[in-house]
């Protein structure tokens, strides 16, 4: 099927493409590093969480879903603790507190915002210039 259409040019595809191992590391805490891909009503971060590191209690207007990769983590919403693994997918409300800890091995996930989080497109602005 792709035979039927022009490939991307260069420009087009560093438009629309990401490789997030080139996407320099953002730290959201002293312990939790994430690579942040950003679109234009959406935020990606691919973040890490060691064991037994803690995300703070916090909360945030975006709304947010959590996709682990490996590993398992607790995470807290609204006072409720809730252990994912690899496959679950955990729905975070806008406004809602909520916050996370790792657990015996490092958690993988991917966590989407939206709308985009301009804070941390300008931890990115931060990482980039520093490098």
């Amino acid at each position: 099927m792709t035979h039927e259409f022009a490939s991307a040019s260069d420009a087009e595809y560093a438009e629309y493409v990401t490789t997030v191992s080139n996407v320099p590391k953002v730290a959201l805490s002293p312990e939790i590093n994430t690579q942040l891909v950003l679109g234009k009503n959406m935020t990606l971060s691919f973040s890490e969480v060691p064991p037994g590191a803690a995300g703070a209690i916090h909360s945030h207007p975006h709304e947010q879903m959590i996709v682990v990769l490996s590993g398992k983590i607790d995470i807290i919403i609204a006072g409720k603790a809730y252990r994912i693994g690899v496959g679950d997918v955990i729905w975070v409300p806008g406004g809602v507190e909520h916050g996370g800890m790792g657990l015996d091995e490092t958690c993988r996930m991917v966590e989407i915002f939206t709308p985009a989080r301009e804070d941390f497109e300008e931890k990115l602005r931060q990482a980039r210039a520093a490098s």
